[in-house]
């Protein structure tokens, strides 16, 4: 039987909260119990207390982070990475794709600096369009003004999830909840889009009564059927 009690934390748990189970753990069963947090390795032996084991950890934390930032690893591994940096927000950006189809299947890129974004937006405006063409180079120059700004601003993932969808809000003049509904989750089972949208319009129950409301008394003229409609999602109705 070992000797060394392996224990795993549970992740997103606090150093706090794991070395205190694991104090917990070592006085319990009398034996050392072993655990790695961020890396470093902590054992709690018999005795010792939570308190002991989170200042230990902070030290040798921070002493690996020390000889890790001292390394020649880590320089080999910062003049790489600021030499892609480098090249990066020197690489130039324009738009290839000439027809309506390559268009909509190009992949746009993600400027970093503000003359890039700039090049890759004139590089779509500045040649020669037909009716097509035009539409692609609208949502192309949009999408690469929003991964520059994503980008400038360290926006996380869902973040950038609520602007774009604040996006179609506001080019779509839309007032109230909308939801979008993608075509290609009906292939998978795991997906039902009817009930997505049941479940959505008991959701938006409160604001179509407090619009169906405000409709009826700013529209009393409107066709009966629209009135009736309305008085029945004022009900509650759908």
């Amino acid at each position: 039987m070992s000797d060394v009690i392996e224990f795993d934390s549970l992740p997103g748990t606090h150093i706090k909260s794991a070395c205190k189970d694991a104090a917990d753990l070592a006085n319990k069963s009398g034996k050392p119990v072993h655990f790695k947090f961020n890396g470093t390795d902590v054992t709690a032996q018999p005795g010792e207390s939570a308190e002991i084991l989170v200042s230990r950890w902070d030290a040798d934390y921070e002493a690996a982070r020390k000889a890790w930032l001292e390394s020649p690893e880590y320089a080999e591994r910062e003049a790489k990475r600021a030499e892609e940096e480098k090249k990066a927000r020197e690489a130039h950006m324009t738009e290839s794709a000439s027809t309506e189809q390559e268009m909509r299947n190009a992949k746009v890129p993600w400027p970093i600096t503000k003359e890039q974004l700039m090049e890759y937006i004139e590089s779509l405006v500045n040649r020669q369009h037909d009716y097509g063409t035009c539409v692609y180079a609208m949502s192309m120059a949009a999408t690469a003004a929003f991964y520059y700004i994503s980008n400038q601003l360290g926006a996380s993932g869902f973040q950038a999830s609520c602007a774009d969808l604040d996006i179609v809000r506001r080019t779509r003049n839309i007032d109230g909840p909308f939801m979008i509904v993608k075509g290609e989750d009906a292939l998978y089972p795991q997906y039902d889009l009817y009930r997505n949208l049941s479940e959505s319009l008991e959701k938006w129950k409160p604001w179509l009564k407090e619009k169906s409301c405000q409709k009826i008394s700013e529209n009393p003229d409107a066709h009966p059927e629209v009135i009736a409609h309305w008085k029945k999602l004022a009900n509650g109705g759908e």
